[in-house]
């Protein structure tokens, strides 16, 4: 099921189409350099299990960054000093990493080391942790990117033609890990619960039914979405936008668009539900 696609097509109104490119060998690798492998896939000790993720972004055009913090439940399956997990584009606050056994063992990795060809953070500790479930505590800050991957920004011009910000995903194949740390292989799923900090003038959308919101200071609300089936992390997706819901008669499918789009949506909603 793929749970995640309904969400590119909600930025269809803001004119963005996307495309995967996949590298080839160019002419002139030599064969050594075509043997020569790098290791880009994870070591199977440990597994996720649960993800807890609470993000700020912020959609200003001075600051598109995002402040994001992760509880990760995992479970490592065979004794290491090192856990190894994916990470692009984000600043890891390297003093609030820890790892909490589930007999409230409190472990904090002595080295953040980062390989920028596999995209792979490995946190080395000095003692060696059994294995168990843990949780994994992570704070970090990312880039709101311009380039359709990841978490990223774009916008559209309202009918008093000024320019609207929106932030959205796109994760398909490995973008996962520009939005938060994680084990962003296919095979490696879990279940997800996704919180967001946005403007009270906007609405949050992802992948579940909201579960809670709750005011906050500066005019800004959380938004906190139930849990998700177990599933791959290119799958996750939210948007963040002051689009407005469009649903059908009975209310099982909704549509989100600009507000001017809303009246000329009957068509698209109709295909939609056949």
């Amino acid at each position: 099921m793929r749970v995640g696609m309904g969400f590119l097509k909600v930025l269809v109104n803001v004119g963005l189409i996307f495309t995967t490119v996949t590298a080839l060998p160019v002419d002139g690798d030599s064969e050594n350099d075509l043997n020569a492998t790098v290791n880009y896939r994870l070591p199977d000790n440990v597994v996720p299990v649960h993800y807890d993720i609470a993000l700020i972004p912020y959609i200003e055009e001075d600051n598109f960054t995002f402040d994001g913090i992760s509880h990760i439940i995992i479970d490592i399956r065979r004794a290491t000093r090192d856990l190894s997990l994916h990470a692009l584009e984000l600043a890891i606050n390297e003093t609030a990493t820890s790892l909490i056994s589930s007999d409230n063992v409190t472990y904090a990795p002595t080295a953040h080391n980062y390989d920028d060809e596999t995209e792979i953070l490995t946190l080395h500790f000095d003692d060696e942790l059994p294995l168990g479930i843990y949780s994994l505590n992570i704070q970090f800050v990312g880039t709101l990117n311009n380039d359709l991957h990841g978490f990223f920004r774009t916008s559209y011009i309202n009918e008093n033609g000024d320019k609207v910000w929106l932030a959205a995903t796109h994760f398909e194949p490995t973008w996962a890990r520009r939005a938060f740390p994680c084990w962003d292989e296919p095979a490696l799923k879990a279940t997800f619960n996704i919180s967001i900090k946005h403007r009270r003038n906007y609405t949050a959308v992802s992948n579940m039914p909201i579960r809670d919101q709750s005011n906050d200071e500066d005019n800004m609300m959380w938004t906190h979405f139930d849990t998700t089936p177990v599933m791959s992390t290119y799958l996750v997706a939210f948007v963040v936008s002051d689009f407005v819901r469009v649903p059908n008669a009975d209310g099982t499918l909704n549509m989100w668009c600009r507000s001017a789009l809303a009246p000329h949506s009957k068509f698209a909603q109709e295909v939609a539900q056949k």
